[in-house]
């Protein structure tokens, strides 16, 4: 009985700790970038002997200060493309100059640099939530990076020294993509599709779908037109399932405001980056505002195929694989002192154009790099990726308390017979003595 006991306790405990867990959080724009919650908390190092090794498929936990340069270890096959991920996440409030930057490196042991991408504020110099990627690729012909074995993941940050000198929270992540079966890939990009806005953009009455604070709670979107209210200087995460030979199309339009200056506008006002299912930036733009509606400039990005890894554009070479595709709204602080309103109207239409096509054959499980049902049916339900995850895992306890329970009560149903049938055997007879008397050797 008390084994049934502990596991029934168990599972309530389990139950009560994934119902009240609250996901790891640091602070960015005016509500807090969540992390994952199985995020590692991992320390870098100034020294690569001292570096800590990061696992491949998860999130990892760190922080960078001003001007410093962290290494991480990884281990590397040599058949995997390979996506090493920084985010960046400033103070809320804090300072930074369209110069400051944060740059990812991937490096070999022999010190080759291996893959290498950066990213600044720019001209819009507020603080948010900013990702870098360094790609280790494999290539045909061989060369260095191609081996296996321990690689260097270089985490630099740049701060100009009129910008504010706390760490930045950083969010880590090694992705790794399998290689192609048989004869492999095309190794030549494909011609670019026609850009320009499409016909058929998404229009009705927008659905209200607040935006998550990271990655990891993304809300999840299918095609059509969405709003929500943004805080001057709060970001937010959406994702997008788009699968082989699909281009996705996402247009940011800020509402409406009224100003009591005569000629008001804020520049860079409302802030547009798009990043790939291995977090890797797509593009990103922003818009002039002065009180009308205003669309933040958008073109289909390329239908998705494995070949545009080749192309010379980075925004091509970006959509080189299927999956969740993630968009990034942030609005300028600026806007609380030029315009009237706590917060701000914003509408996001998303189109998706063009049928599923056949993607590469994977030596190896596709990982994020695919969409299914389960992708299609959260962008419809607006799900992020953490409201599956507890929800799998929820139906998991709920399983687990229901095969519990039917042991608990039948190991009850037990007790009770054998108390009963105790209880009557030693109830006394007719002269005193015990009706049933126990055999020898048993037990009362």
């Amino acid at each position: 009985m008390r084994g049934h006991g502990g596991l029934g306790a168990s599972v309530l405990a389990l139950a009560a700790l994934l119902l009240g867990a609250a996901p790891a959080q640091a602070e960015g724009g005016t509500a807090p970038y969540v992390f994952a919650e199985d995020a590692e908390r991992v320390a870098g190092e100034a020294s690569s002997t001292d570096a800590h090794t990061l696992a491949a498929g998860r999130g990892h936990r760190s922080e960078i200060g001003p001007n410093e340069t962290l290494y991480y270890a990884v281990d590397l096959d040599a058949s995997s493309y390979a996506y090493a991920s920084a985010v960046a996440v400033p103070k809320p409030g804090a300072k930074v100059d369209a110069r400051d930057s944060l740059t990812v490196t991937l490096r070999d042991r022999r010190d080759n640099q291996c893959g290498t991408g950066d990213r600044r504020f720019g001209s819009a110099a507020y603080p948010r939530p900013l990702a870098a990627q360094a790609v280790r690729a494999v290539k045909a012909d061989g060369g260095v990076c191609q081996e296996a074995g321990p690689y260097f993941v270089v985490v630099e940050r740049e701060t100009e020294g009129t910008s504010a000198q706390e760490p930045w929270q950083l969010e880590l992540r090694l992705i790794e993509e399998p290689a192609v079966e048989g004869k492999g890939a095309p190794t030549v990009a494909p011609s670019p599709s026609p850009t320009g806005t499409p016909a058929g953009v998404p229009g009705g009455e927008p659905v209200e779908r607040p935006g998550g604070t990271g990655f990891n709670d993304a809300v999840a979107l299918a095609e059509g037109s969405f709003k929500t209210r943004l805080a001057p200087g709060e970001s937010v995460f959406y994702r997008v399932p788009v699968d082989w030979g699909q281009r996705l199309y996402v247009e940011p339009e800020l509402g409406s405001a009224t100003s009591e200056r005569s000629m008001a506008y804020v520049s860079d006002a409302l802030e547009a980056a798009l990043y790939n299912p291995a977090y890797g930036p797509v593009e990103d733009r922003s818009v002039l505002f002065g009180g009308s509606p205003k669309t933040v400039p958008s073109e289909p990005l390329q239908p998705v195929a494995h070949e545009n890894r080749h192309a010379s554009a980075s925004a091509v070479k970006a959509t080189r694989f299927a999956g969740w595709y993630y968009v990034q709204l942030t609005l300028s602080p600026e806007m609380a002192e030029v315009f009237q309103g706590d917060d701000f109207g914003v509408t996001l239409r998303v189109g998706v154009q063009g049928e599923p096509a056949d993607g590469p054959r994977y030596a190896g499980d596709a990982g994020p790099f695919q969409v299914g049902d389960a992708e299609r049916d959260a962008a419809e339900a607006g799900h992020s990726e953490a409201e599956v995850a507890r929800g799998e895992t929820m139906a998991v306890v709920a399983a687990s308390g229901i095969g519990a329970g039917t042991v608990l009560l039948a190991g009850l149903g037990v007790w009770f017979l054998v108390a009963r049938r105790g209880a009557a055997a030693r109830a006394p007879g007719p002269n005193g003595a015990p009706a049933n008397p126990p055999s020898p050797g048993q037990g009362w």
